[in-house]
Parts: structure tokens; C-alpha cells; sequence
């Protein structure tokens, strides 16, 4: 049985991030991301999956406003690709946003121009699970590594 679940420690929550972004053997960040990213969801909202006594994914959420939260990281171990804890997690998120009084969760992938069957996958799961595209930040990551803005209304 899935389970989505608040952690609130913070050394909890980094473990968590490293442990599933170790098991996606395509993880598509910059070098070294892992561990900015490890470090980063220390400070943020932090939602794990379960599944029986496994963990299988998680998403950090950092508020930006008072309208708008982001999504900072999720993953995913592979094996629970495609089965639809993903968008599950997507809901979970945006309800408890929603009661908080947040209109907004925005996610940054890269721009529709790269090439990767990886991006690709990202930026269709997004916009399966309710996400449009709001504008381009060519500067954001650099200038390889222009950023899609998409978002959500809660």
C-alpha cells in the first residue's frame, strides 16, 4: 500500500533525497545536484512515498510568496515509474498547498528545445498532472540550460 508521508526532521529528509536520487539511474541533474539538492530539502517541505515498508520517492517543496510554492525536487525510484504514485504525490501536495492558502506550485524544467527522451518524460509527466507552461529563463541555469517555468493553480 502507497503512503505519502510529512517528514519533519531534517536529517530524515536528506537521507531520504539521497538514498532515492542514488537509485534513479538516469537522474538528469547538473553535476554534483545530488548533493545540492540533498542539502537543500533540509529547509523545506518534505513528502515521502512508501510503499509497504519501501521508500520509493519523495517531493521538497520551497514556498517562494504567499501565493506560490515550488516544487524543489521529486524522485522517483525507477521501478515505480508509470504507475501513477507520481501524480498521486502531485495531488497530495497541491491539496495540502491549497488549505494552506497557496494558489500556485511551479516547477522549473528545461526549455521544450532540448533533446533528451529524459526532459521530454519530465515535461509530459508535469503536464499530465495538470501543469502549463508559463515562460522561458534563458539565464536561470546558464545559458546551456535555458528553464520552463510551469505551473499549477491550486
Amino acid at each position: 500500500m502507497v503512503r505519502f508521508v510529512e517528514v519533519e526532521d531534517a536529517d530524515a529528509r536528506e537521507r531520504i533525497c539521497r538514498s532515492i536520487l542514488a537509485a534513479i539511474p538516469r537522474w538528469f541533474g547538473l553535476p554534483d545536484s545530488n548533493e545540492e539538492y540533498a542539502l537543500g530539502v533540509r529547509d523545506h517541505h518534505f513528502v515521502a512515498v512508501l510503499d509497504g515498508d519501501e521508500m520509493t520517492g519523495f517531493a521538497s517543496i520551497r514556498t517562494n510568496t504567499p501565493f506560490t510554492a515550488e516544487i524543489y525536487v521529486m524522485g522517483m525510484v525507477e521501478s515505480r515509474h508509470r504507475m501513477g504514485i507520481g501524480t498521486r504525490l502531485i495531488d497530495v501536495i497541491s491539496g495540502n498547498l491549497r488549505e494552506a492558502g497557496y494558489v500556485f506550485l511551479e516547477v522549473k524544467t528545461l526549455d521544450e528545445s532540448r533533446e533528451s527522451e529524459e526532459y521530454r518524460r519530465t515535461r509530459l509527466f508535469y503536464r499530465k498532472a495538470g501543469f502549463f507552461p508559463l515562460e522561458v529563463l534563458p539565464g536561470l541555469w546558464g545559458p546551456e540550460n535555458p528553464c520552463l517555468i510551469m505551473v499549477k493553480k491550486l
